[in-house]
């Protein structure tokens, strides 16, 4: 798979160069355009370009103006491009989002965020969905990647053999392929990623293969079949006993449900065969 370099321009990026662009001179400066995971001495020139090394970056005038704090733009074809995109097949829109400095950033589809984000960043989210399994151990099936942080940050994990992950969006992949903060996907021996749809999946799997399930899927609206009984039932049958598996529901339309759908979740896993469903962080996690 042919993973591509890009530069990216971010809205603390843009502010370090409305902070100079009044600079009678080309001034230097750290400055990551890799999302925040390196930084490097970059130059502002006079010519109203980012510098580094040999390699000039034009910055367009109304760069050199925007207020806009969510968006990202990404140096394709010798030009800068809003990190977004609309794809005619699906009609979905798709939007990369600047969270905060250093932080990975999430992705909306036709406006719904992938990540909690309101109180924290994508890193964060992910961290508290995995520790509400307590444990990861053996073979991890992650049933909808995304931007596969989910996927990277359990591999770390010394008890995790690997970790299957099914996508089947493929603008999401392609975005992957982009992002920096997900390129461990496609280098990490341990990960396994899959463009595929996990309800069909797991009916190829043979019984107790995999130890921890975390399940992260759109919202109910979304993909109703992946939170269905017959779908539970090929997550219960695939699944060790002993297994956990981490179900995010979060909370939507909570002014107008009677019962949320964690509550609803959590019962039906129940009704699957599924033992000690209990309410987690955004979600409910339950065992075999």
């Amino acid at each position: 798979m042919s993973l591509a370099t890009h530069f990216f321009l971010t809205p603390e990026n843009l502010r370090q160069i409305i902070e100079f662009r009044d600079q009678p001179a080309a001034v230097s400066s750290s400055i990551s355009l890799d999302l925040g995971i390196n930084r490097v001495i970059a130059t502002l020139s006079r010519e109203k370009c980012i510098q580094i090394g040999k390699r000039m970056l034009p910055i367009p005038e109304e760069f050199r103006t925007s207020e806009d704090e969510r968006t990202i733009y990404i140096w394709r074809a010798q030009a800068w491009e809003k990190w977004q995109t609309f794809d005619e097949k699906s009609g979905k829109y798709y939007k990369m989002v600047f969270v905060q400095p250093g932080k990975p950033p999430t992705i909306e589809i036709s406006g719904i965020k992938m990540h909690i984000t309101q109180n924290g960043d994508p890193e964060q989210d992910t961290q508290f969905k995995l520790k509400s399994l307590k444990q990861l151990q053996g073979h991890v099936l992650d049933t909808c990647m995304g931007l596969g942080y989910t996927a990277i940050a359990a591999s770390s994990l010394s008890k995790v053999k690997e970790v299957i992950c099914c996508e089947k969006d493929p603008v999401v992949l392609e975005f992957c392929q982009e992002n920096p903060w997900s390129q461990s996907l496609f280098r990490d021996p341990k990960i396994h990623p899959l463009l595929f749809p996990v309800d069909e999946f797991v009916t190829t799997l043979p019984d107790s293969f995999i130890d921890t399930i975390i399940h992260d899927p759109p919202r109910f609206a979304l993909a109703p079949e992946l939170y269905s009984a017959p779908f539970y039932t090929e997550l219960y049958r695939i699944l060790r006993p002993g297994g956990g598996i981490y179900h995010y529901t979060g909370n939507p339309n909570r002014q107008t449900r009677r019962t949320a759908l964690a509550q609803k979740t959590a019962q039906l896993l129940l009704k699957t065969g599924f033992r000690q469903a209990n309410m987690a962080y955004a979600g409910v996690v339950a065992r075999k």
